[in-house]
This record gives C-alpha cells, structure tokens and sequence, in this order.
C-alpha cells in the first residue's frame, strides 16, 4: 500500500484557544509574531487561521514575509508591523516618509534602549516630540524589545519606557506595546501597554524559566511506518553497518519517510518517538528517511508521533525551541484540523 511521508497538522482549536487565554489572562490584545514562517508552522496557514477568528494584527521580521501575507486577498484588512531596520536615522525617516505621503496611523515608533537593535535612541526624544506636536500627529503605534535582561533591569527599562511614552503623549498612539512571549510570564501585564507582542506562546511552545501549563501545542508531526526489517537478517541499516549504530537489542526496525532533508536533524538519533502509545528509540536519521527500533506489536501503516510535547525535547537535544522548528522545512505538508488526538 501507499505509506504517506509526515506531515504536520495545525489545530484550529488550539491556536485560538491559546490566543483568547492570553488575552483574558493578561487582559491585553494580542499582536502576533509570525516570522520565519510562523515559527515553522506556516506563515500562510496560521494568518488564515487568526484572521478568521477575528485577529488581524500581525508582527513580522522581514518585508517579505509581509508580502506573503498581503498575497492572500482574503486578509484585505490586516496590519502588520515589520521589524526590518530601515537606517540609522530613523528621526529622518520618519519624517521622510510622512512628507512622502505615508499616513502616520500606518507607522510604528520603535524606542531603542541600547540592545543594538534598531529604533529611535532617548537623546532624539525631545526633537521627535516636538515633531509630533507641531504636525499634530497620532501614530498607528509606540514599541521597544525586553531582551534577556535580569529582573532589575528588566523593571528599569520597563519604567524607562512608560515615561518615554507619557512624554510623547499616550493618546497619540494605537496600540503600545513591549512585551515578548517570555516578558509577559516574567512581568505580567503592565499598565503602560495595550498589547502583548508574543510568537512562541500562541504556538503552545515553553521557553527556558518558565511554564505554563494552560497552554497547547498547535502542532502534530506525525506519519505511518514505511516498512518493517527484520534485523537479525541483515549486518545493514540503510547505509551504515548495524554494529556501527547504538542497538538496543531489538529485532526489527521500521522506517518512516523523514529525515534531514526535511529538517529533522540527525541530533534526533537515540532520542524517542510515539507509536501505538509507546515510546521507541530513534536510530538512525538519513536524509529522506529515519530508522526506529520497534518490536513485534508495530506493524507497517502504524501511526507515528515525533515531539508529542517539544518542551520535553529540547533539553535532551541542547536545542533552543526557535532552533527545533524552524528548520522543519517546506518538504513537510502541513494540514489545518479542528484538534489534536
């Protein structure tokens, strides 16, 4: 029979049950993150998804990642926010850009605290407010980035940016916003913000120092097996020789169709996946297909999970989450369902 390779399925449900819990538990609108295509989920899928739902506000790395959003005609009415660096003199840039006739409700001002990211730096306040008061301007919206910076810090350079501003005038801006998925677990919600700005946390996906437990994955991987061998008949494994590769004891090994060229690193080997319920060891990664030691109870055409919770991953394979699945790559067919069983 045919045997499908794996594809990673997208739960409607869980993705905006995820979205209304942030929202009602930090009391703020959600902006969601997108970029390098929406944590590997897929940039076009997940927008869809959101959008339907009533969500239309997006955040994206790179123009072209906004071009692909505004490809679908049906998401006529989003806005996105580009965090793509646009120079050094972004004073001047905004001026520019106004007097070439873009309307400041469709402009963001970013406020640079000296990550050496990019934005306005706080000795350009004081000219830009009186910019913004001579041409009597209202903004689509005021942000900055809490990077990985400790607790104290984290508290100055939120203080830091509510006096930034209330000094530019609250009520000339849309939305304000300056929390990432790990600042609203480590902060919560501050007064100064209309939004929280997230991307790993809509996903269902846990970072390093924090957990909660009421959110969901929105992703499966999974398959069916390939074929079954018996290994007691063959000194062989694809190309790698049995007594090469770190057999425990099993008799048979079954294949799937994924591997590396998919994005399913060969830093999986000797790690676990579901079938049948039960976990089996990972031996062997090639570059189209993964090799697992089953037993008799696994048969050809059985189901097969990869990360059935990630977060259980990722310290056994020294990978950051971001790392983990955006290299799962467009060789993988995605498919939207209601839920996850």
């Amino acid at each position: 029979m045919a045997i499908n390779s794996v594809k990673m399925y997208i739960s409607e449900k869980n993705l905006i049950y995820n979205m209304e819990y942030l929202k009602s538990n930090f009391n703020k609108e959600v902006l969601a993150v997108v970029k390098s295509n929406a944590y590997g989920h897929d940039i076009n899928l997940i927008t869809k998804l959101l959008y339907k739902n009533g969500y239309k506000n997006f955040a994206v790395a790179r123009l072209v990642e906004a071009q692909k959003i505004m490809l679908n005609t049906s998401l006529s009415q989003a806005e996105i926010l580009i965090f793509e660096s646009i120079g050094k003199d972004f004073l001047n840039i905004i001026k520019e850009a106004i007097e070439y006739g873009i309307l400041p409700e469709k402009i963001q001002i970013k406020i640079d605290f000296g990550f050496g990211r990019n934005g306005i730096t706080l000795d350009y306040l004081e000219k830009l407010k009186k910019y913004i008061e001579k041409k009597n301007l209202f903004f689509n919206g005021i942000y900055s980035h809490l990077f990985a910076v400790c607790h104290r810090d984290g508290l100055k350079i939120i203080k830091k940016f509510e006096d930034v501003v209330n000094f530019l005038g609250k009520e000339r801006f849309k939305m304000i916003h300056l929390q990432n998925s790990s600042a609203i677990e480590k902060y919560g919600s501050l007064d100064i913000t209309t939004h929280i700005r997230v991307g790993m946390v809509i996903y269902g996906l846990q970072g390093d120092g924090f957990f909660d437990k009421n959110l969901r994955q929105v992703f499966s991987l999974r398959g069916q097996i390939a074929g079954i061998k018996n290994l007691e008949s063959s000194n062989y494994i694809a190309y790698n020789l049995k007594s090469n590769l770190l057999i425990n004891n099993s008799k048979y090994i079954a294949k799937v169709k994924f591997g590396y060229g998919d994005g399913f690193l060969k830093v999986n080997e000797n790690t676990k996946c579901l079938i049948n319920n039960k976990e089996y060891n990972i031996t062997l990664i090639t570059m189209d297909n993964s090799f697992i030691e089953v037993d008799e109870n696994v048969k050809e055409g059985d189901e097969i999970i990869f990360y059935p919770d990630i977060s259980f991953s990722v310290p056994i394979l020294n990978m950051n989450i971001y790392e983990l699945l955006v290299i799962i790559t467009s060789r993988v067919e995605k498919e939207i369902v209601d839920e996850i069983k």
